[in-house]
């Protein structure tokens, strides 16, 4: 790979990772709650500030005498070497109102993150869009997915979403959930060791052991004894399994709801459930990466 093409790859990547923080700001905005707020508008303010340092290095105002630029030096120098940037007053007021929030503790109303949000995205599409030549719906969350297959399939999922096919979209969503949980990782069997591991009785383990129905293969309830220990252990393993869902539990059972009631949804409605289900297992699939739930396959 050339020196240029390794330089543009870089760049990509670190957009890619500012539209990763600017959507979980998005996400904590969606929340609501006093918490929530405060960290959508770190998030946004955060964003921005990555931006304005992707322009920077691109446009060489990062010198070795003077590294740490704070958000106005950035915006100035940028502006020095010619840059137009957008919606400075909305892009200062934003700076200023995180200042406030995280010195003073006064939390922005629900109306008021949701106009911040709105803003962000704005000056992020028009940057990308004139500084790098790169549309922002092409920043593909899924260039930060390390396995393979699943990057594959979530990349898949991307492009129907994009072409509009929505219905096709949330189905390889769900498809992607599925490889992620008992292809590419095992959870529900790094569920079981902690099942095992955290309080499991000498019964249980017992009930739930390979051989427990063996010893009834000459009763009438061997069947039984049979159904009983892999509906136990699946229980077992599904209630730990939730775990790993962690903040990703409502957005969950939402994604199975779309599911569920594919056939019934709007134009409008399946629009808006292929992107929460793209969300989703996008963000989930980069949370148990992090964790070192998959293999990295190259």
């Amino acid at each position: 790979m050339n020196v240029k093409k390794k330089s543009k790859n870089s760049e990509i990547r670190r957009l890619i990772l500012t539209k990763k923080l600017y959507l979980h700001g998005c996400s904590h905005a969606s929340t609501k709650d006093k918490v929530s707020r405060m960290l959508a508008i770190h998030n946004f303010d955060n964003a921005v500030e990555m931006i304005l340092k992707c322009v920077a290095t691109k446009r060489d105002v990062v010198s070795p005498s003077r590294q740490e630029y704070k958000f106005r030096d950035l915006w100035n120098e940028n502006q020095k070497k010619g840059v137009n940037l957008p919606l400075k007053d909305q892009m200062f007021s934003l700076h200023d109102l995180r200042n406030i929030v995280q010195h003073q503790g006064d939390i922005p109303s629900v109306e008021i993150i949701t106009k911040y949000k709105g803003y962000a995205e704005d000056f992020f599409r028009e940057i990308t869009e004139k500084e790098f030549g790169v549309s922002y719906d092409e920043l593909y969350l899924s260039e930060l997915i390390e396995n393979e297959k699943l990057r594959e399939k979530i990349q898949k999922a991307e492009k129907a979403f994009e072409e509009g096919k929505y219905k096709e979209c949330i189905e390889l969503c769900d498809d992607v959930l599925i490889a992620a949980t008992v292809e590419e990782s095992d959870v529900f069997g790094i569920a079981g060791m902690l099942t095992g591991y955290w309080g499991a009785s000498h019964e249980l383990k017992k009930v739930i052991s390979k051989d427990y129905a063996e010893k009834f293969k000459e009763k009438d309830f061997y069947e039984f004894a049979e159904d009983m220990n892999r509906a136990i252990l699946q229980l077992g393993q599904a209630s730990t399994s939730m775990q790993f869902l962690d903040e990703y539990r409502l957005d969950f059972l939402e994604h199975r709801r779309i599911v569920e009631n594919i056939e019934t949804l709007s134009d409008e409605e399946l629009r808006e459930g292929a992107g929460a289900s793209l969300n989703f297992v996008t963000d989930l699939t980069l949370k148990w990466q992090e964790g070192g739930m998959f293999e990295k396959r190259e």
